[in-house]
């Protein structure tokens, strides 16, 4: 493992245009106002337009400052932050994907008129999983749109990512998705100067935790919102990071997918280790990239 040391200085951030889906609450709400507080333009994009709008105000409504309410599971409205993040700042530097939810009935029984099983509510991989290959999709795009250079995509995952989280069925299978999604990119988005990175957050002090949960981790190490929102932007500031996943327990990060890699001939092999890699490198040269979309092919 490496851990990385959360800098003190964030001024980095001053001028950068970042796009925070997930801002009215808990995580999203504390990056949206570090941020800001550190010089950034915002597009903020949540459907809780209530708390969204108090954020915007506690702000103080000025001109680096914009909300949209914003369905990320419906792609029309999720792109319209984007048209309108371009509109006001002519460039979006950063996405920072963090929007999510907890809806876990996929094994409760409801049925139809006839009697037969209903289908499950799918709403938390809509939001935790599709979401995200939504942002990335106009990400990728709108990175187009303004002055050149370093772009970020950064993917709020969860610990879920790598651990069994029964019963939070849909919403483990979601999070481990969305490292899936970082982990397909990470090869090809720094061909033309993307990084992804994604934060893994442990136990984390947000209205997404229950009471009986809080209770049952005791005295056990819990992330606050700022601590995971300072997670968050770390890769904004250091354009160096790229393909990361940093797990953060108690506010303090670990970079897993190194050591993952590294130790690959560990658990697989030397011979078979070897062989995937050089599968991996082949493949990468056939794949339609996001270069062949970025450059309009």
């Amino acid at each position: 493992m490496t851990s990385y040391e959360v800098p003190k200085d964030y001024s980095a951030l001053k001028g950068k245009t970042i796009l925070i889906t997930g801002c009215a609450t808990g995580i999203g709400r504390e990056a949206a106002k570090f941020a800001y507080a550190n010089g950034a333009n915002l597009a903020l994009a949540d459907i809780n337009e209530k708390d969204a709008n108090e954020l915007v105000k506690e702000l103080g409504n000025d001109s680096r400052v914009l909300f949209q309410k914003v369905d990320v599971s419906d792609w029309v409205s999720f792109r319209s932050i984007f048209d309108a993040a371009i509109d006001k700042f002519g460039v979006i530097h950063a996405v920072l994907s963090n929007a999510g939810m907890h809806h876990e009935e996929l094994l409760k029984e409801e049925f139809d008129s006839d009697g037969k099983l209903g289908k499950p509510n799918l709403a938390s991989i809509d939001i935790n999983l599709v979401s995200h290959l939504y942002a990335s999709k106009l990400a990728f795009h709108y990175f187009k749109k303004g002055p050149q250079g370093p772009r970020q995509i950064v993917y709020t995952g969860s610990a879920a990512s790598y651990l069994d989280t029964a019963p939070l069925y849909q919403y483990g299978a979601a999070k481990t998705g969305v490292l899936g999604l970082m982990r397909a990119f990470r090869l090809t988005a720094q061909k033309v100067n993307v990084s992804v990175n994604m934060v893994a957050p442990w136990m984390t002090e947000t209205n997404m935790m229950p009471k009986f949960l809080a209770d049952i981790w005791g005295e056990l190490p819990r992330n606050t919102p700022l601590g995971v929102g300072k997670a968050l932007l770390l890769p904004v500031i250091r354009e160096d990071l790229h393909g990361k996943s940093f797990w953060i327990g108690g506010d303090a990060l670990v970079e897993l997918e190194d050591k993952i890699h590294e130790t690959q001939p560990l658990w697989m092999g030397s011979e078979l280790s070897a062989g995937v890699n050089e599968g991996n490198r082949r493949m990468l040269v056939l794949a339609t990239s996001p270069a062949d979309s970025m450059a309009g092919k």
